[in-house]
């Protein structure tokens, strides 16, 4: 059937912006009569509807709700909290379109009723304590305009759900052993706890909606001494003869239970039996919506935040502006929190963000989050992009971000993202170990942090960083250097950096640790000091650049360690515990090549082969320092060579010092020694004559 024009005088609905509520109470009625006469959509007249703040719009299921351009207006008012659009209602295949929704966030009072009136919403969707429901399904809302709200522009919303047994009976119910998938009968398995309770599945809730799971408590916890991610549900029939087990399910996802079912009990995939302290599972039916997008929709000038997402899957923001969000925190255009992990399979893509107060995106917690093709452009320093540490299994590729703070700490695929002025931050703690992966990224003019506490979970592959003239014009906190370093070593792979920062490349704070991971990294065109951390390097070519400045955070952690890598950089050497150069290549133009200062260990420079192409004099090519402290120096197996004469190898170090300096099987051409005769030497040929 044809799509119903609502009659203005028939429902008593007014279009001028007055009489707000019999406006609402009209076009709520021809809804609920167009449903029942079949047709499939409802079109407003355009105008300006007021709707009165204690009567919101209510759409019905399996039809569009069409405001023909027109706008809905909440009439000013004083409510801690009121929503223009309402489903609360299970809505099934709904659809809002074509129109504005405005809030009272200019005009209303917020001093009558004591409260943050942060809860005015343009559409809600769900609610922790709905009018029916709030597993609200295949809903669209596209091509709108939302603003002026004292809350949020949209929020999607869940019930909490908590059914029998309470979580303190359910927490103290765990004993060692499992339950037999296939019979239902009880096991000894020592990588297996069962609960001795029965959930009782003629409980209101699970009868209405047919499903239940174990979940997190308020705060998302599961106890800390829940290790496990799974659990199997073995379901028994109410003569207690066996009848399904659903096997390896996850926290935080639904259960359906079977036609026949009258109880059930539930299997832990840890072998530790926790006590009751250390356990925090609740037995929950949450209601959440599921299905639904907004789409083509410009959300703007919301108090709190552009959309909210407190609890739902399968959601979809695509092709949205969300921008001039500000008045109360968050501030944010698009923040996934309350819910937890009930918050999964969230599509946020191709959407515009710009000049919010606080958050452009942030994520406290949920899995299979995906942040794609959108763009990001920050006038604050506050964190922009930020995915929070309870974060699992989240894609955040094709996006480019302009001036801003990146704040990643959960679990993350960060790929072929365009960042510009911008600074990236990377950490974590140890309790909640998170594996972040940066890949094929440009980052220009940028700023990127490592700052994990546990090792080697950081990759940064394939990607490129560019510094030109306009870095001081960057992010306040990433025009200083291009990556600093704290906490435990992660790993390089497959990057180059090129282009001078505007003090230095790499700063290293105190107590960084060694250990870190080069393979096939390129500098080029760098003439400031790059400052490495210590770590391993490995096919590494520094190009163009100006000293290679070695100054570890430490004498203990400043171990390097160079293995075939190219450089026409000087290098220098301080502040370090063991320095290896091996099987390296070195083109000098004028200089130093190696120059040794305080290293309190060794030095190894083996299979080199160092060569200065022009005619200029260089001092030495290699110089060890008096200031050296270490216990032993080889020098073996280098070519060393120079188009004039030249010192080759350099030993300032007082022959009084216990020091062991070993040259040995070099070959050097327009080139010499300069000792202090203590050294062991042997087997090494000057211009050809074996010395």
């Amino acid at each position: 059937m044809a799509g119903y024009v609502l009659e203005l005088t028939r429902w008593n609905v007014k279009n001028d912006g007055t009489d707000a509520i019999n406006t609402s109470k009209g076009i709520n009625a021809a809804i609920i009569w167009a449903s029942q006469q079949g047709f499939a959509e409802i079109v407003l007249p355009g105008g300006i509807y007021l709707i009165d703040e204690n009567n919101p719009i209510q759409p019905l299921s399996f039809m569009t709700l069409n405001l023909g351009g027109s706008t809905l207006r909440i009439r000013d008012n004083g409510l801690q909290k009121y929503a223009i659009v309402s489903f609360q209602s299970n809505q099934q295949y709904s659809k809002l379109t074509n129109g504005k929704i405005i809030g009272d966030k200019d005009t209303h009072d917020y001093n009558t009723i004591p409260g943050t009136h942060e809860g005015g919403y343009g559409i809600e969707v769900g609610s922790f304590t709905p009018k029916v429901g709030s597993n609200v399904r295949f809903l669209s809302i596209d091509h709108l305009e939302i603003s002026n709200c004292t809350g949020d522009g949209i929020v999607f919303a869940s019930t909490f759900g908590q059914i029998s047994p309470v979580p303190l009976q359910f927490a103290a119910s765990f004993e060692q052993g499992g339950i037999n998938t296939s019979n239902g009968t009880f096991t000894v398995d020592s990588k297996r706890i069962r609960s001795t309770l029965k959930i009782d599945l003629g409980q209101s809730l699970i009868k209405k909606y047919g499903y239940f799971g174990l979940y997190g408590n308020g705060y998302g916890a599961l106890g800390s001494e829940i290790t496990t991610n799974h659990y199997d549900v073995i379901f028994y029939r109410s003569d207690n003869t066996f009848l399904y087990a659903a096997n390896t399910v996850q926290f935080f996802d639904e259960v359906d239970v079977p036609v026949g079912a009258a109880y059930a009990r539930v299997v832990l995939h840890q072998s530790a039996v926790p006590s009751s302290n250390g356990v925090s599972i609740n037995l929950r039916v949450p209601e959440f919506p599921k299905h639904c997008r907004v789409e083509q929709c410009q959300i703007h000038h919301c108090r709190r935040q552009g959309i909210s997402i407190c609890g739902g899957k399968h959601l979809y923001i695509n092709e949205c502006e969300i921008h001039h969000i500000a008045g109360t925190d968050p501030q944010g255009g698009i923040d996934i929190e309350d819910g937890y992990d009930l918050n999964q399979f969230i599509h946020i893509d191709g959407n515009d963000f710009h000049d919010n107060t606080g958050y452009d995106v942030v994520v406290v917690n949920g899995k299979y989050i995906n942040i794609t093709n959108n763009r990001i452009n920050t006038t604050t320093r506050y964190v922009s992009l930020g995915l929070n540490r309870g974060v699992d299994k989240a894609i955040v590729t094709g996006n480019t971000i302009y001036n801003a703070l990146v704040s990643l700490e959960g679990e993350v695929l960060f790929t072929n993202n365009q960042l510009y002025g911008s600074h990236l931050r990377l950490s974590g703690d140890t309790q909640l170990p998170r594996e972040i992966n940066i890949s094929h990224c440009m980052f220009n003019n940028c700023l990127l942090t490592l700052d994990k506490s546990t090792p080697y979970q950081i990759k940064i592959e394939g990607c490129k960083f560019f510094n030109d003239n306009q870095k001081i014009n960057s992010f306040y906190n990433a025009k200083w250097c291009s990556v600093t370093f704290r906490n435990e070593p992660q790993i390089f792979s497959n990057c180059e950096f090129s282009g001078d920062d505007y003090y230095y490349l790499n700063y290293i704070i105190n107590g960084t640790k060694g250990g870190w991971i080069y393979d096939n990294v390129t500098f080029t065109n760098i003439s400031k000091p790059l400052g490495l951390p210590g770590g391993t390097y490995t096919n590494c070519k520094f190009y163009g650049s100006g000293a290679l400045s070695l100054n570890g955070s430490s004498a203990s952690s400043g171990e390097y360690t160079f293995k075939e890598c190219m450089f026409n950089a000087n290098v220098t050497v301080n502040n370090a515990k063991t320095f290896k150069l091996l099987n390296c290549y070195l083109q000098q133009q004028a200089g130093t090549a190696v120059k040794i200062q305080n290293v309190s260990d060794q030095v190894i420079l083996k299979g080199n082969v160092i060569s200065y192409l022009n005619a200029a004099g260089v001092n030495s090519m290699i110089k060890i320092e008096a200031m050296f402290t270490g216990n032993w120096i080889v020098i073996e197996d280098n070519l060393i060579s120079s188009l004039i004469k030249q010192t080759g190898i350099e030993n300032l170090i007082s022959n009084n010092q216990q020091v062991q300096v070993i040259i040995r099987n070099n070959t050097l051409k327009n080139a010499i020694f300069k000792l202090n005769g203590s050294e062991l030497y042997m087997h090494n040929v000057i211009d050809g004559v074996m010395v």
